[in-house]
C-alpha cells in the first residue's frame, strides 16, 4: 500500500473540512495497513487524517473504543469525523514527540514515564462488554509468529524448544489477573505535547493480564531501560494500582516473574512480526532492533529457569539470525 494519500481520501478531507487549502504531509508507516496524514492549513486547528482500509482494518473497533476510552478519562484522540466505509477519519492531533524521542533524556524520560504509569491506571479501570478477552490461544497464536517469520521464513529452522515450552508459558500468562490492556503501549504509541499524554494504536484492546502493558512499557522494543529503572518503575506502579484497587499479583517477586514471562512472550512476538514485515512488505525498517530484543529474551528467561529456551536462542537462534540480518544488508 502506497504511502501517498488517495484522491478519494483528499476528495472526502476538502468536504468535510469545506475546503480544500491544506496540505497532507505522511507519517512513516508502521506495520498495519493504515496510513496517518498530518493535515496542515494556516485556517484549520490541528489534526490528523487517518486511512483505514476497511478491508484489513476493524474501523468500527476502533470508533467504539475511542468514546470508550475518552469516558473513561484515558487520553486517546477525539474523532472529529469519519466515514466507515471508505475506512477514512479526521482526528484530534497530538503532535509528533514520540516517548522514544524523550527517553534520550532521563529526567524527561522520568516524566514520560510517570504519566504512561497513571494512564495504564485508567486503563485498567475501564471495564466495557464491547473489549473482548486475551484467550491463551491467541497467546500461542502470536508465539507462532516468531516460529512461522523468524525460524521458519528467516532461518529454516525447526522451533521445537520453543514447542516445548509455550503451552506452560502461555497457561501461567492466562492465568495472571485480567484487566483491559492496550496490548502495544510502548514508546511509538504514546505522544508527549506539552506537558500531557496522547495514545494512539488502541484499537486492538482486549481484556487480559495485568501485567501486559506494563511489560510493553518497561521491556519497549525501541529502547532498553536499565534494570534499576525497570525495578523503580515496577514500585510505583504497584503502589498506583494498589491505591486505585485494582488486581495486583502478591507478593512482589510473582508480580516481577509474571511480568518478566510476559515481556518473553510480547517480545517473541515482536521479533516474528518484525520478520515478517521484511518478507511481506519488505520493510528493513524494524529488523535493527530483533537482535537487542531477542538479546533481553535470553536474559529473561534465564532468570526465569527456562533454560532450554534461553540456551537454543543463545547457541543457535542468535547466531544464525545475525547471519541472516547481514545477508538482507542492514
Amino acid at each position: 500500500m502506497s504511502n501517498e494519500a488517495t484522491p478519494a481520501l483528499r476528495k472526502w478531507l476538502a468536504r468535510t473540512l469545506k475546503t480544500d487549502h491544506f496540505t497532507l504531509i505522511p507519517l512513516l508507516p508502521e506495520a498495519s495497513t493504515r496510513r496517518f496524514y498530518r493535515v496542515e492549513s494556516s485556517q484549520l486547528q490541528k489534526t490528523m487524517a487517518i486511512h483505514a482500509p476497511p478491508a484489513t482494518e476493524n474501523n468500527e473497533q476502533f470508533v467504539a473504543l475511542a468514546q470508550i476510552f475518552r469516558q473513561h478519562q484515558v487520553p486517546v484522540p477525539q474523532i472529529h469525523a469519519q466515514n466507515l466505509k471508505q475506512g477514512f477519519f479526521l482526528v484530534e492531533d497530538f503532535g509528533s514527540i514520540e516517548f522514544l524521542e524523550t527517553y534520550q533524556d532521563s529526567k524527561k524520560r522520568r516524566f514520560a514515564i510517570g504519566l504512561a504509569l497513571d494512564a495504564l491506571v485508567a486503563i485498567q479501570r475501564t471495564v466495557d462488554s464491547h473489549i473482548p478477552p486475551y484467550s491463551r490461544q491467541r497467546l500461542l497464536d502470536e508465539l507462532s509468529i516468531f516460529e512461522e517469520w523468524c525460524c521458519g521464513k528467516m532461518l529454516g529452522t525447526s522451533a521445537e524448544p520453543l514447542f516445548a515450552i509455550s503451552e506452560s508459558l502461555t497457561t501461567e500468562i492466562d492465568l495472571q489477573p485480567k484487566v483491559t490492556v492496550h496490548r502495544d503501549y510502548h514508546s511509538r504509541n504514546l505522544l508527549l505535547y506539552g506537558d500531557r499524554l496522547g495514545i494512539v494504536d488502541f484499537q486492538d484492546a482486549l481484556v487480559g493480564s495485568c501485567v501486559y502493558d506494563l511489560a510493553s512499557l518497561l521491556y519497549d522494543c525501541y529502547f532498553e531501560h536499565t534494570d534499576n529503572e525497570i525495578e523503580t518503575w515496577i514500585d510505583k506502579f504497584r503502589l498506583r494500582i494498589n491505591e486505585a484497587g485494582l488486581p495486583c499479583i502478591e507478593p512482589r517477586p510473582a508480580f516481577v516473574r509474571a511480568l518478566e514471562l510476559t515481556a518473553i512472550q510480547r517480545m517473541l512476538k515482536a521479533v516474528g512480526i518484525f520478520c515478517r514485515l521484511w518478507f511481506t512488505q519488505r520493510k528493513k525498517t524494524h529488523l535493527q532492533y530483533v537482535m537487542p530484543v531477542l538479546a533481553r529474551v535470553v536474559t529473561l528467561a534465564q532468570r526465569n529457569e527456562l533454560s532450554s529456551l534461553s540456551a537454543w536462542l543463545e547457541s543457535e537462534i542468535e547466531p544464525n539470525l545475525k547471519i541472516a540480518l547481514q545477508k538482507v544488508n542492514l
